[in-house]
């Protein structure tokens, strides 16, 4: 049902008839409903569709960090709308109805800062994910100071946490996991600088049983 506001001459919201009020940037817009189309579709469409839902159920589980990582890179759209744009370009392996994600080309953050050198993980406690590197020297825009983002993913529990738990030049750091205890996970490691004002491009430093 519609909402009429500000007398007969005033706006609405909502659907009345075929026409479907709303407002955008404050400016109210009137548009006619559209028609559901009785046209079967395509196979690539249906690939399409299959892809997309496949990226977006892996990319909602770690919507707040795709807004982080692609804030730079998102002109016109949210940066978690960047993020799952990437991935359904570049990240899923596999053929209708079987897609899947190809994790070693997920990217989570995107920027000038640099990466470090030799990124690897391991699960040397219990309910942990332990992350290490080299190649923290200064040289250009990365700083010592620079955070480490850690993040890993649970496939069977479809969730990501994420952290920024660590410095460049600490070249280690620890993600507590409680909850992927006996798992796999996949596990990528990205930096922004101190003052949040520049992400580096993400890597994959691969995946891992959390014991």
């Amino acid at each position: 049902m519609g909402k009429q506001t500000n007398g007969i001459l005033g706006d609405y919201s909502g659907k009345v008839g075929k026409v479907v009020g709303s407002s955008w940037n404050g400016v109210a817009v009137v548009k006619s409903t559209p028609k559901k189309s009785k046209k079967a579709k395509t196979p690539k469409q249906e690939e399409q569709q299959a892809k997309f839902k496949t990226a977006s159920d892996f990319a909602l589980s770690m919507h707040d960090l795709l807004l982080l990582g692609f804030k730079d890179q998102a002109v016109r759209m949210t940066g978690a709308n960047y993020g799952l744009s990437h991935i359904v370009k570049n990240a899923i392996d596999g053929t209708n109805p079987d897609f899947k994600i190809a994790y070693d080309r997920v990217v989570v953050s995107k920027g000038r800062l640099p990466n470090v050198e030799e990124p690897a993980v391991s699960s040397p406690k219990t309910g942990t994910v332990q992350f290490t590197w080299t190649g923290t020297e200064e040289n250009g825009r990365e700083k010592p100071t620079d955070l480490a983002i850690l993040v890993a993913y649970c496939p069977e529990l479809n969730r990501t946490v994420f952290k920024p738990v660590a410095t460049r030049e600490d070249k280690s750091a620890e993600l507590n996991v409680p909850k992927f205890k006996g798992k796999v996970v996949h596990t990528w490691l990205t930096f922004m600088s101190a003052n949040g004002k520049l992400m580096a491009t993400s890597v994959y430093t691969g995946s891992v049983t959390i014991t």
